[in-house]
């Protein structure tokens, strides 16, 4: 433990003035997104819609984003992140202020492919911010320090949410709909703080200084930069069947515990935000797990080890084993992220960073939009257990193919890195 925190220390003290900044802004933005996420798809069923409505809602949103993310990519390429960072979070503010007022069907898709197109931008800047300001020594410890920061806000912010819901409407009185319609509005109130530590980021770093301009041409960018394109190819293909796998089951566990065991909204507050805590813990001792077995094998193992969990999920009928299911597959899934980030940044040249970070994130996107109306199918049809079940299972099969090209890619060094 003396020698995690001490080596814990040494990378703090190393990180520049933009990079603890930038913490700040993450850790403030996603408290508020993270009370947004949670009460959303709820307060859409509040107002009488279908399942299938907040699988079209989920899917509009992942369009959105998946056609937004790679103009996003190139431009944070040309322009530095700060610029596109700062209309993104704008127009994120905007666009959940409405979704969180609109009750109309029509209003409320628009709304989602506004807020997911805007969400998109604000997204596509973080890995290149992040790679671009560290050497790659410090890359693993930021990515697992940045994710793990970004777990504790939507701990707090996700069990916060769960919790102002039932205040509002068992504590004051206020209706259903209202209840989570206030959440959602503090919610966006709590994101918007992260304009402050935002507009503080400066240009100390060089890279942020004199970023690149040059305009963009293919076949140059292909003869110049070959093995980044293969590389960004490559992640765009994982990231598309692993979006393929999660959209089936991850926009949907909140309405998934009220679904199958009629929890409170409480309830599902603490559950989704203790998988968070896990997935926290997990971050900041994953260095130590990528030391041990080297970054490919360590994705490779935990991706792997949380299927037998996600199944357990799956398949239980009760709340706790379910529960507890949850909180080890979420844990052991997302600990891997940060070794995955750092390969896919390690592999590709610094003026593609934006477009690898923003490419992987389209592809994801486009999976989501995909999967979601699949999945809110299955469960229109075969109900709240079979239904689950089958999509929970098709996710376990697709995310062991991933491990297995995965490793096939990159367990074998077919690529050489660029610092």
């Amino acid at each position: 433990m003396t020698t995690l925190l001490r080596e814990w220390k040494q990378q703090l003290q190393g990180y520049s003035r933009n990079i603890k900044l930038f913490f700040w802004f993450n850790f403030v933005w996603n408290l508020g997104i993270s009370m947004f996420g949670l009460v959303y798809n709820l307060y859409v069923r509040s107002l009488g819609y279908e399942q299938t409505m907040v699988g079209s809602l989920v899917g509009m949103t992942a369009l959105a984003a998946a056609i937004i993310l790679i103009p996003a990519g190139i431009m944070n390429d040309r322009f530095g992140p700060k610029r596109i960072i700062s209309f993104g979070l704008l127009f994120t503010i905007a666009a959940l202020t409405a979704r969180s007022l609109i009750e109309l069907e029509e209003g409320m898709m628009i709304s989602a492919f506004l807020g997911g197109m805007a969400l998109a931008v604000v997204s596509a800047t973080i890995l290149p911010f992040l790679a671009n300001n560290s050497s790659p020594q410090q890359r693993v410890h930021l990515f697992s320090l940045n994710m793990a920061l970004v777990m504790l806000a939507n701990v707090i912010g996700i069990s916060l949410g769960g919790v102002l819901c039932d205040f509002f409407q068992f504590m004051i009185g206020v209706d259903e709909v209202h209840s989570l319609r206030y959440t959602l509005l503090i919610g966006v109130a709590i994101a918007a703080l992260g304009v402050l530590p935002m507009s503080m980021f400066g240009k100390s770093d060089q890279e942020e200084a004199t970023p690149a301009r040059e305009s963009l041409n293919w076949k140059q960018t292909w003869r110049e930069h070959k093995t980044s394109i293969q590389v960004i190819s490559i992640f765009c293909l994982l990231g598309l069947l692993s979006s393929l796998g999660g959209g089936m089951i991850v926009p949907y566990l909140n309405v998934y515990f009220e679904d199958r065991f009629e929890a409170s909204k409480s309830a599902i507050g603490i559950v989704v935000a203790l998988g968070q805590a896990a997935t926290g813990v997990a971050f900041l001792i994953g260095p130590m797990i990528a030391k041990r077995y080297g970054e490919v094998k360590s994705v490779v193992y935990l991706q792997l080890s949380s299927i037998p969990f996600l199944l357990l999920t799956a398949f239980s009928a009760n709340f706790y084993l379910s529960s507890g299911g949850y909180l080890f597959r979420q844990a052991l899934m997302n600990a891997a992220n940060p070794f995955y980030n750092s390969i896919k940044m390690s592999y590709v040249h610094r003026s593609l960073r934006g477009l690898a970070s923003s490419s992987g994130e389209a592809v994801f996107n486009l999976g989501w939009f995909i999967a979601s109306p699949i999945s809110t199918g299955l469960v229109f049809r075969y109900g709240s257990y079979f239904g689950y079940a089958y999509a929970f299972c098709i996710t376990a099969v697709v995310y062991s193919v991933i491990s297995y090209l995965f490793y096939f890619f990159f367990g074998k060094q077919r690529f050489k890195t660029l610092e």
